[in-house]
C-alpha cells in the first residue's frame, strides 16, 4: 500500500502570499494560540486565564550602528499557555491540509506561511499527555525536509506553554513590516477582531525592549461596540453586520471587514461604495466606521490561504448565486441607515456647494441640478473646483446623450398615428423645456467667459506697479494665441469677437507666424484669409481670396513711432507684398490676391501724439465716438481702421451688456 507524500519546498513555493502582507504568519501563530487556549478550556472548564504574548525581535545590527531610528523588525516570538503541542497537534502539524481543525475553520496550511516569509520557525512546547508532563522542541525549516523533534520529561510544577519563534524575515517580505508595535498591535486586533468581541478573549500582550501594549485594553479604548448587530438575508444565506466605531486617529478609512471563521479575510473601502462617507465623519465626530460582516456562507467559501473568497466578484456563476458585489451592496444599504444622522449633514452641505458652483461659477451646469438629481447626489463631497467641474462635465455628457435619444423619441412619437393631441403637447412641452434649460446653461457659460475676457482686457490697459504698461504680447495672446493657426485652435480658444463677431468663421487664421513660416520674413500679428475662389475657369492653379484681413497690435500707450516704423506703414507693406505674389502661408502655399480682393487693415493701439500726426497726414477720419480712425485706400482696395484699445473695450461692453445684465454679471 502506497501513501501520499508532500514536497515541502514545492508546497512553500506554491503557497500564495503577497509581498505586502508580511504579518500573515504572525496572525496565523496568534490564531493557533487562540485555538490552543480554547482547546484547553474544553478539557478544563476551570481554566480561565488564557494568555498570549507577542515579543517583537528587532535587528541588533541596526540598533548598534543606527541609533537615530527604531530598528527594523526581523521576527516574532509568540507564546501561549494553551493545551500545548501534544501528539494530536503534532500529527496535524505534520499532515499538509490537515482537517484536524476543520470544524473551527482550520485549513491545515497556515504554518506554511511561516517558511514563506521567515528563514526558520522554532517550536518549543510543554504539555500534559496521559498524566505526564512533556517538553517538545523542533525546528521547522526548508533546509531540512524532516522534523526531528525531541521529547523530554518535565517536573510537575512546570507550566504548560507553546512558544513559536519566527526568525529573520526573508528580504522580499521585510520591506513592508511596520516598525511601531502599536501599528502591529492594531493590525492583530483588526485581523482577530471577532475574537476580541467575545467576552472570553484571552489576554494578549505585545512588547519589545521599549514598550508593552495590552491589546485587550487597546481594543476597549479604541473600539466602541454597541448592541447593534443587523441581520439580513441574501437568497437563503443570513449575514450578520456588526457596526463598530473606532476612536483612533492612527486608524485610517472607513472599512467593511469580511470575516470567516472568526478571522478577517478581506477589507473593502466603504468610501468607494457610500457616496457621502469620507474622513469628515472622523473630523466631526471623532470615529472611523468599521462594519464587521460574518456569515456561514463566508465561512464555507473562504480560500485555503484565508486571503480571499471563492465567490464571484460580480454577477452569478453556475454554482453560486451570490457575488461579492451583491454582499457589499446589501451591507452598504444597512450601513447607510446606521450612519444616517452623520451622513445627512454632509450630503446637505455637498448639495449646497454643488448648487452654488453651478449657479455662480459654472452656469453651463445649472440645468443638471433640475434634470439629473440622482447623478448630482452621486458626487463625492469636498471636491475642489477642478474635480467638481470634471464630475459635472461627465454628468452633462450623460444628459446630452439622454436628450439626444429623447429628441429622437419625440420625432418617433410624432409619427405615431394613434398619439392624441393632448399627449403630444404634454410630451413636446417636457422635451422643449429640457432642451431650453440646457441651451440656456451653455449660453450662460459662454457669456460668463466673455465677462472674464473683457475684465482681463481692461486690466491689460492699466499701468503696472513699475510704471510701465503691459507688453504687446499680453494683448495679442488675449485676442488670439500667438504662434498658432485656426487649425490648431477651437472656436472658444480665441477672442476675435472682441473686435468683430464674424471674424471667427473665416477660412484661414494665423497669429504671429511669418510668411512662408520663415523666421527671416515679416510676420503679421494676425492674418485672416476668407472665401477662396478659382483664378481661372480652365486653370485652377491656385486660389485668390475674396477677403484678406490683417492686424497689427502695439503695446498700450506706445509713442515711439517713426516714418518707417509705425502700424500704418507696416500694414501697407504687408498688402504690397501679398499683391505682388511674394507672400506664402504657413504651409508654403501662395497667398493670392486679385484686383477684386478686399483688404481690411486694423491697427490696434493707443492713439498717442506721434501716431496722431501720421493719421492727420494721411487723411484718416475719426469714428463717430472719437475713439478711432478710418479711411479707404482705393489703390489697394483696402479699408483701414485704427482701433484704440478704449474703443475695443467700450464696443465689446456695449455689445454684451444686455447678456451680462441678464446673468447678473
Amino acid at each position: 500500500m502506497k501513501t501520499y507524500s508532500i514536497n515541502l519546498g514545492g508546497r512553500i513555493k506554491n503557497f500564495p502570499l503577497p509581498k505586502n502582507r508580511p504579518l500573515i504568519p504572525l496572525y496565523e501563530a496568534v490564531v493557533n494560540s487562540l485555538h490552543a487556549i480554547e482547546e484547553k478550556r474544553k478539557e478544563n472548564p476551570l481554566f480561565t486565564s488564557g494568555k498570549i504574548t507577542i515579543e517583537v525581535i528587532r535587528s541588533e545590527q541596526q540598533a548598534l550602528f543606527d541609533g537615530s531610528e527604531l530598528p527594523h523588525v526581523i521576527g516574532f516570538i509568540i507564546t501561549d499557555n494553551g493545551v500545548g503541542f501534544n501528539e494530536r497537534n503534532m500529527l496535524s502539524f505534520l499532515e499538509s491540509d490537515s482537517t484536524y481543525k476543520a470544524d473551527i475553520g482550520g485549513k491545515g496550511v497556515g504554518r506554511f506561511s511561516w517558511l514563506k516569509t521567515f528563514r526558520t520557525a522554532a517550536i518549543s512546547s510543554v504539555y500534559r499527555e496521559n498524566g505526564n508532563l512533556l517538553k517538545r522542541d523542533f525546528v521547522f525549516s526548508l533546509n531540512n525536509p524532516y522534523v526531528n523533534d525531541t521529547l523530554v520529561d518535565c517536573e510537575d510544577d512546570q507550566e504548560c506553554y507553546t512558544r513559536v519563534t519566527l526568525d529573520t524575515y526573508l528580504k522580499e517580505y521585510s520591506q513592508d513590516v511596520p516598525k511601531q508595535i502599536d501599528t502591529i498591535a492594531m493590525r492583530v486586533i483588526q485581523h482577530c477582531l471577532v475574537y476580541f468581541l467575545g467576552t472570553d478573549c484571552p489576554q494578549i500582550v505585545i512588547k519589545d525592549n521599549l514598550n508593552s501594549i495590552m491589546l485587550n485594553q487597546l481594543f476597549k479604548d479604541k473600539f466602541k461596540i454597541e448592541d447593534n448587530t443587523i441581520n439580513f438575508a441574501i437568497k437563503d444565506s443570513v449575514f450578520n453586520l456588526l457596526n463598530v466605531k473606532i476612536e483612533d486617529s492612527a486608524f485610517r478609512g472607513n472599512r467593511l471587514y469580511l470575516c470567516a471563521n472568526n478571522r478577517l479575510v478581506d477589507s473593502k473601502d466603504l468610501e468607494n461604495n457610500i457616496v457621502d462617507l469620507d474622513r469628515q465623519i472622523f473630523e466631526r465626530h471623532g470615529f472611523w466606521y468599521v462594519g464587521i460582516l460574518t456569515s456561514n456562507y463566508l465561512d464555507d467559501h473562504v480560500d485555503m490561504n484565508r486571503l480571499s473568497f471563492s465567490i464571484p466578484d460580480s454577477g452569478t456563476s453556475m454554482f453560486d448565486n451570490i457575488s461579492i458585489e451583491k454582499i457589499i451592496k446589501e451591507s452598504c444599504i444597512r450601513i447607510q441607515d446606521y450612519l444616517d444622522e452623520y451622513l445627512k449633514p454632509i450630503a446637505e452641505e455637498k448639495t449646497r456647494r454643488v448648487s452654488e458652483y453651478a449657479t455662480e461659477i459654472a452656469p453651463q451646469f445649472r440645468h443638471l441640478l433640475k434634470y439629473m438629481p440622482d447623478e448630482i447626489a452621486s458626487i463625492k463631497p469636498r471636491l475642489n473646483d477642478d474635480k467638481l467641474d470634471d464630475e459635472l462635465y461627465k454628468i452633462k455628457r450623460k444628459f446630452d446623450k439622454n436628450a439626444k435619444n429623447e429628441r429622437k423619441e419625440l420625432l418617433d412619437k410624432i409619427d405615431e398615428i394613434n398619439m392624441s393631441t393632448d399627449e403630444y403637447e404634454e410630451y413636446f412641452q417636457k422635451q422643449i423645456e429640457k432642451i431650453s434649460d440646457a441651451n440656456s446653461a451653455v449660453l450662460a457659460d459662454y457669456v460668463a467667459h466673455r465677462r472674464v475676457i473683457i475684465d482681463l482686457f481692461e486690466r491689460g490697459l492699466r499701468r503696472q506697479d513699475d510704471g510701465k504698461f503691459n507688453k504687446e504680447k499680453y494683448m495679442h495672446s488675449l485676442i488670439y494665441p500667438m504662434k498658432s493657426t485656426a487649425d490648431d485652435l477651437g472656436y472658444e480658444a480665441h477672442n476675435l469677437w472682441l473686435i468683430d463677431e464674424t471674424l471667427s468663421y473665416c477660412s484661414y487664421i494665423s497669429s504671429d507666424i511669418p510668411f512662408d513660416n520663415d523666421p527671416k520674413q515679416e510676420r503679421t500679428d494676425i492674418m485672416i484669409l476668407d472665401h477662396p475662389v478659382a483664378v481661372s475657369e480652365n486653370k485652377n492653379d491656385g486660389k485668390e481670396f475674396d477677403t484678406i484681413v490683417l492686424f497689427e497690435l502695439k503695446r498700450p500707450m506706445r509713442d515711439d513711432y517713426t516714418d518707417s516704423n509705425n502700424p500704418i506703414t507696416q500694414l501697407y507693406d504687408y498688402v504690397h507684398k501679398i499683391r505682388n505674389g511674394e507672400a506664402k502661408d504657413k504651409y508654403h502655399r501662395p497667398i493670392r490676391a486679385g484686383n477684386t480682393t478686399k483688404f481690411y487693415l486694423y491697427a490696434i493701439c493707443d492713439i498717442t501724439s506721434k501716431l496722431d500726426r501720421f493719421l492727420y497726414q494721411q487723411d484718416f477720419k475719426p469714428t463717430p465716438d472719437k475713439l478711432g480712425y478710418y479711411k479707404f485706400n482705393d489703390s489697394y482696395n483696402a479699408y483701414f481702421e485704427i482701433l484704440s484699445y478704449d474703443k475695443i473695450l467700450n464696443d465689446a461692453k456695449k455689445r454684451n451688456r444686455v447678456l451680462f445684465e441678464k446673468l447678473g454679471l
